[in-house]
């Protein structure tokens, strides 16, 4: 028979475990990869170049049938991101300040990514997207963290 000691900590690490499990099922996570894409909004580079600068990404596609705009399609992509994580993939998108090269947005000729970065921001509210978040409003606070 094993010992007490033994058991304690081979039932801590079962109770951990299920705990982590639940939590994965559950969908709470906003990580790229874990509730989002691995690169969360690739297709609004193409919009988000476009308000802000009037140019095309080279090898993106270019459509104005309704529906397939790449406006449609950004919004599209961030609308089937789960409401509670619709801010943090707006985050990945922009990359944070303290890892700038983590974003997906890119210096375009130009373009540079700060004002891709700014406008961006805005991918959520009633003039664009109108999606709820996890604010359950069309907004996201603190993107500049």
């Amino acid at each position: 028979m094993a010992s007490k000691s033994s058991i304690t900590p081979l039932l801590l690490a079962a109770v951990l475990a299920s705990v982590f499990a639940a939590a994965a099922a559950t969908g709470q996570y906003c990580y790229a990869g874990m509730g989002l894409p691995s690169n969360p909004l690739e297709g609004c580079r193409e919009y988000v170049a476009q308000q802000t600068c009037g140019v095309s990404i080279a090898g993106s596609p270019v459509s104005t049938e309704p529906g397939d705009t790449p406006k449609d399609r950004c919004c599209q992509e961030l609308d089937e991101a789960p409401q509670h994580c619709r801010c943090e993939a707006v985050r990945y998108f922009i990359g944070r300040r303290s890892h700038p090269d983590w974003s997906v947005l890119k210096d375009l000729p130009g373009c540079p990514k700060e004002p891709q970065r700014d406008f961006a921001k805005v991918l959520v509210t009633p003039g664009q997207c109108n999606v709820l978040t996890v604010h359950n409003a069309p907004y996201c606070l603190g993107l500049d963290i």
